[in-house]
């Protein structure tokens, strides 16, 4: 019933435990794919040596980023719903189990995804992530509420007809990004379909972890900010000529773009915010108001755009406050 498609790029030091993870499920219908995007480490050797993944299918790729080594993981899976799995994320034993009862309950979805446990691995500290909102809840929920809470990659299921009906050219992670990749993949999916949250934590998120994004230098980082760029586009675009139009998805945009500039004015990186507004696509860029696009690139006008965002994020929760307010 499920295709799991595990991504892996030098995670010999992770595999086998995530691999060992998947082997505990207590659903055992289901195929392994291994994508390995031209790792230069002993993983696959490991792989090949344990008697216990012989049944997995290997693919090797050059180096092409994690998008192209998803998208061919898809494209190589026989069933209807593919579990994401990156090679340095566990499950636990009943995270299979648990989704497919959420597909029986609540059919139709694009996407299938559950809370996680974020885990320290230098440490061993365990922290769920799950939103209260929905703990203990298996429920269609509005993804764009607030993605950033939603379930990241290695906790999500998608539809493959669904998967294959909106992305036709099977590129649903969009080539080269190095960050955003996943989150450009699953708001284009959310925009056309519906999606359920089940609000156990039922993934592992290990952090921490050798060769992750997350360890890369300051600098490093910092390269990033064109990927970001991309990934605005992409989903603004993808929104706009989508048949139902969130409302919801702006406002997370607009406070999203806010959250970008306010980290760079917190460290003087106005190269950073002139880099963000002017790569922009025009429609994208307007949802910010001509105020504000003049004073973030100024520094002489710090304290007046770290007063004006902090003012919005205030108006905006009084608004949340005073409906709740109403409807109670």
């Amino acid at each position: 019933m499920f295709s799991v498609v595990i991504t892996i790029y030098n995670k010999a030091h992770m595999i086998e435990r995530t691999l060992n993870s998947v082997l505990m499920q207590t659903f055992t219908e289901y195929e392994v794919i291994i994508v390995d995007d031209g790792s230069t480490d002993n993983a696959i050797e490991l792989i090949k040596k344990n008697e216990n993944y012989s049944s997995f299918q290997v693919i090797k790729q050059t180096n092409q980023g994690v998008s192209v080594a998803r998208n061919s993981g898809i494209a190589h899976s026989k069933f209807n719903y593919v579990a994401l799995l990156d090679g340095d994320d566990e499950w636990t034993p009943n995270f299979l189990e648990t989704i497919s009862k959420a597909i029986i309950e609540l059919p139709g979805a694009g996407m299938y995804g559950t809370s996680s446990w974020h885990k320290n691995i230098l440490t061993g500290e365990m922290n769920d992530g799950t939103p209260n909102k929905y703990k203990g809840k298996i429920k269609y929920f509005d993804f764009f509420e607030n993605p950033v809470l939603m379930p990241h990659t290695s906790a999500m299921v998608l539809d493959k007809l669904i998967f294959n009906d909106i992305f036709q050219n099977g590129e649903g992670f969009p080539a080269g990004m190095r960050v955003c990749e996943d989150w450009a993949c699953f708001y284009r999916i959310a925009f056309s379909s519906s999606v359920v949250y089940i609000g156990y934590p039922l993934a592992i998120r290990n952090n921490n972890v050798a060769g992750q994004i997350t360890a890369s230098s300051k600098s490093e980082r910092a390269k990033f900010i064109i990927h970001i760029i991309r990934f605005y586009n992409i989903t603004y675009e993808s929104w706009q000529n989508s048949k139902f139009k969130s409302e919801k998805y702006k406002k997370f945009l607009v406070f999203e773009l806010r959250g970008r500039v306010i980290g760079s004015l917190r460290t003087n990186d106005y190269a950073t915010i002139n880099h963000l507004l002017n790569g922009l696509i025009p429609g994208c860029r307007k949802e910010l108001n001509k105020f504000e696009i003049s004073i973030y690139p100024n520094p002489k006008m710090r304290l007046i755009s770290f007063s004006y965002i902090y003012f919005t994020k205030l108006t905006w929760r009084l608004k949340k406050q005073i409906k709740y307010i109403f409807k109670s």
